[in-house]
C-alpha cells in the first residue's frame, strides 16, 4: 500500500469509523481499523462486532494497493493534530504503516487484515429508500427515552415499526414513552418490525448529523439493519425479541391542558433546581386556568411556579420526575404543548400543538 490523500479528506471519516471502535477490547484487533483499497477509494472499516461503519475517502494518487489494520485511536490523533491542508503519505512497509506530512512522519504497528473481523451478510430482503434527515428526526426525537442496561433488553434500544408507508419509531424504558412517525413514498410496500441496540441508535444520530439532508438507503433483515450513503456504510447487529404492543401503553386522557412550550421548560427548569436530588420529584397543581409547578427537598428548600393555561379537567394534583418532563419538552419544536391527563395513578400523555406524528407518554410518581 502507497497512497496519498488530504487530512480533511480522511479526518472526518476516520473520526466517525474511530466512534465505533470500543476503547477497552479482549481482542487487540477490535482496536483497530482497517485500510482498503476498493475502485480508487480507500476504505476505513471499524467494528465492536454488533456495528461496522464502512467509511470511503478519495485518494489523490494512487501508488501502490493493500490492505492493513491500525490502531483507530492513534491513526486519528495523529490525523487531528496535523496542519490544516497537510497531504498524508501512506506506506506500508513490512509490518508497520508509515505516515508521512510535511517534516513529520510516523510509524505505527499493524496487524494482518485477514484476521479483521467482518459482519457477515447475505441479501438483506427489506429495501427502501429515505431522507436522512428523516431518519434522524425520528431517532432525535424518541432516543432519549430508550432504557439503559434494563433487565428487559429489548427496551435497550429503539422500535422501528415499517409498514404502510411509514415507519414508526417507538422508545420506552418503563417511565416514559416516546414515539414519532415519518410517512413517504418512497418506503412503498417495505414491512418489518425491528428493535436498534442503544449504541447503534446513538451512533446512526452522529453519523446522520454529518450528512445533511441527502437520501439514505435502508436494508433490514436476518437480524441486521443497514444504511448506505454517499460516504458510510453502516451496519448494525439487531436485538432478537419481541417488543411490547406499544398502543396498550399510551392513555386516552380527558383532561387536557394546553400551555406555551417555552413557559413550561422555563418553569420546570427553575424549579427542578429545589427538587430531591435522587428523586427529582415535581408537583403539579391543575386548575381551569393555572398550572402550578412545585418542588421541595430534604433541606426543606422549597420552588413554586405558576403559569397560565386552558385545561378542561377538574382540579387535580399529580407528581412527575422533572427530568423525565424536560426530556420530552426539549425535544419538542411547536410553540404550544397539549397534555391529557386521567388521574393522578395514571401517565400522562403529551403532544406537540403542531405536530400529529409524534407523542409522548410520562408516568406519575408519588411524592
Amino acid at each position: 500500500m502507497d497512497i496519498i490523500v488530504q487530512r480533511e479528506a480522511l479526518l472526518k471519516p476516520l473520526q466517525a469509523v474511530s466512534g465505533v471502535v470500543e476503547k477497552k477490547q479482549t481482542l487487540p484487533i477490535l482496536s483497530n481499523v482497517l485500510l482498503n483499497i476498493k475502485d480508487n477509494k480507500l476504505l476505513l472499516i471499524g467494528t465492536d462486532l454488533e456495528i461496522e461503519l464502512i467509511g470511503f475517502v478519495a485518494i489523490d494518487k494512487l501508488i501502490s494497493e493493500g490492505s492493513t489494520t491500525v490502531s483507530a485511536r492513534k491513526f486519528f490523533d495523529i490525523c487531528r493534530t496535523l496542519p490544516e491542508g497537510s497531504e498524508i503519505r501512506m506506506t506500508l512497509e513490512k509490518n508497520y504503516l508509515v505516515l508521512r506530512a510535511g517534516e513529520s512522519s510516523f510509524r505505527l504497528n499493524t496487524l494482518p487484515p485477514q484476521d479483521f473481523p467482518n459482519l457477515e451478510q447475505g441479501e438483506l430482503p427489506v429495501k427502501f429508500s429515505i431522507g436522512q434527515d428523516q431518519l434522524k428526526n425520528l431517532l432525535s426525537k424518541t432516543h432519549f427515552a430508550m432504557g439503559q442496561q434494563d433487565v428487559r433488553h429489548y427496551l435497550n434500544g429503539a422500535f422501528l415499526d415499517i409498514g404502510n408507508g411509514a415507519i414508526k419509531c417507538v422508545a420506552a424504558d418503563g417511565h416514559r414513552l416516546a414515539l414519532t412517525t415519518v410517512q413517504d413514498d418512497r418506503i412503498g410496500g417495505a414491512a418489518a418490525k425491528l428493535i436498534l441496540p442503544r449504541k447503534s441508535v446513538l451512533e446512526l444520530m452522529r453519523l446522520l448529523a454529518n450528512e445533511g439532508d441527502q437520501d439514505a438507503a435502508v436494508s433490514a433483515g436476518d437480524g441486521k439493519f443497514q444504511i448506505l450513503t454517499d460516504g458510510y456504510i453502516f451496519t448494525t447487529k439487531l436485538i432478537n425479541a419481541q417488543y411490547p404492543d406499544y398502543h396498550r401503553l399510551i392513555p386516552g386522557g380527558n383532561s387536557v391542558a394546553v400551555a406555551e412550550r417555552d413557559a413550561i421548560k422555563q418553569a420546570l427548569t427553575r424549579t427542578s433546581i429545589l427538587s430531591n436530588e435522587k428523586f427529582r420529584g415535581v408537583r403539579f397543581q391543575l386548575e381551569p386556568s393555572k398550572l402550578r409547578i412545585s418542588a421541595n427537598n430534604s433541606d426543606q428548600e422549597h420552588a413554586e411556579e405558576d403559569l397560565p393555561l386552558t385545561y378542561n379537567g377538574s382540579q387535580m394534583e399529580i407528581g412527575f420526575n422533572v427530568a423525565y418532563l424536560l426530556d420530552v419538552v426539549s425535544s419538542i419544536s411547536s410553540k404550544f404543548i397539549s397534555c391529557a391527563f386521567t388521574d393522578p395513578n395514571n401517565g400522562v400523555l403529551i403532544k406537540p400543538a403542531e405536530d400529529e406524528d409524534s407523542l409522548y407518554v410520562v408516568m406519575p410518581m408519588r411524592l
